[in-house]
C-alpha cells in the first residue's frame, strides 16, 4: 500500500468523480483509476461503486475513508517534525486568496517567507471564502482567508481584521443614495450574491432586523462581477469601503453614506494539521503581517 494510492482515495471519495480527482492530483484520470484498482485489490475490499453519474463510497469505502485521511495525516506530520528537527524548513505550501493580493497583504507575506524561510515555496489559487474554507477542509488548500464566520467541522479560524464594506450604486443614482434610509435601499433594485457568499449573510441579517425585503434583480458570484454590474446601471451592492472611495473618486459609482457593515478576515487552517512546522511558519508570518 502506497501514500499515493491513499490520496487518491481519499480525492476521489471527497470528489465523488475520477476526473475531479485527477485534476485535483494533478495527474490523468486512468491514473486515478489504477491507484483504485491496485488499492481495491491489496485491501480486498470494493471501495466504490461505480456510477455513470460518478463515484458513491461502499459501505467498506466508506469505514476506511476516514482511516485514510488519519493516516495521510500522520505522514503529513512526521515528515514535519523531521523537517522540524533538521532545523530548515522546506515544501510548499498553497494559500487561497479571497480578495486582491494588494488587499491581503501577499508582496509583504512573500518577502518575509523568502527572508526567514527560503526553503518554503508558496503557491497562490484565487477563489471564494465558502470554496477556500471548504478546500482547506479537504487539504487541497494548506491554509486561506476568508470573510466571515467559516470555523467548525474540522477549521480553525485566526482572525486577522474587521472590513467595513459600504453599500454602493450606480452613479447617476448618488442623490436617491444621500437621503436614504435601509427601507428605502430596500425598495431599489440590487445585485444579490450567490448563496455560498459571506457577504449575503450580513444583509439577510441586516434586512431581517429591519422586517424589509430586497428588491432583487440579478445575482453575481464574484467581486468583479458586482462591481462591473452597478458601474452599468443595474442595481445597488456591498463593496469594501477601500475599494468604493477609490471608485466614487473616479466617479464610477456613489456609495450610500451611511454606516458600513462589518466582516471579519480570517486565515483558516485545518485543526488537525496546526502542529505541523510549515504550517506554523507561515501563519506566524501572514499573522506578523497583519499585526
Amino acid at each position: 500500500m502506497e501514500l499515493h494510492q491513499l490520496r487518491t482515495f481519499v480525492a476521489v471519495a471527497e470528489e465523488g468523480h475520477l476526473t475531479r480527482a485527477a485534476e485535483r492530483l494533478f495527474v490523468s484520470q486512468p491514473a486515478v483509476s489504477a491507484h483504485i484498482k491496485a488499492l481495491e485489490g491489496e485491501l480486498g475490499v470494493t471501495l466504490f461503486h461505480r456510477t455513470p453519474r460518478g463515484m458513491t463510497l461502499t459501505r467498506e469505502g466508506e469505514r476506511l475513508a476516514g482511516r485514510a485521511r488519519r493516516i495521510l495525516e500522520d505522514a503529513q506530520s512526521l515528515l514535519g517534525e523531521a523537517q522540524g528537527m533538521s532545523g530548515a524548513l522546506s515544501g510548499s505550501f498553497s494559500l487561497g486568496l479571497n480578495t486582491d493580493s494588494a488587499f491581503l497583504r501577499i508582496g509583504d507575506i512573500f518577502a518575509r517567507i523568502r527572508g526567514n524561510y527560503p526553503g518554503i515555496s508558496l503557491s497562490l489559487a484565487n477563489s471564494s471564502s465558502r470554496n477556500i474554507a471548504r478546500d482547506v477542509r479537504r487539504g487541497i488548500l494548506d491554509a486561506g482567508f476568508v470573510y466571515g464566520d467559516v470555523s467548525g467541522d474540522g477549521v480553525q479560524a485566526d482572525p486577522l481584521t474587521e472590513v467595513p464594506f459600504h453599500v454602493v450604486g450606480p452613479a447617476q443614482w448618488a442623490q436617491r443614495l444621500d437621503g436614504a434610509d435601509w427601507a428605502a435601499l430596500a425598495d431599489m433594485p440590487w445585485i444579490w450574491m450567490a448563496e455560498n457568499c459571506p457577504f449575503l449573510e450580513v444583509l439577510d441579517r441586516r434586512f431581517a432586523t429591519l422586517g424589509v425585503e430586497p428588491r432583487k434583480c440579478t445575482e453575481g458570484d464574484h467581486e468583479d462581477i458586482l462591481r462591473a454590474l452597478v458601474i452599468a446601471g443595474e442595481g445597488l451592492t456591498l463593496m469594501r469601503s477601500d475599494e468604493a472611495a477609490e471608485a466614487q473618486e473616479r466617479g464610477l459609482l456613489a456609495v450610500w453614506p451611511g454606516d458600513p457593515l462589518h466582516m471579519t478576515l480570517s486565515l483558516v487552517r485545518r485543526e488537525s494539521r496546526q502542529d505541523e512546522p510549515v504550517l506554523q511558519a507561515v501563519r506566524d508570518v501572514i499573522l506578523a503581517v497583519w499585526g
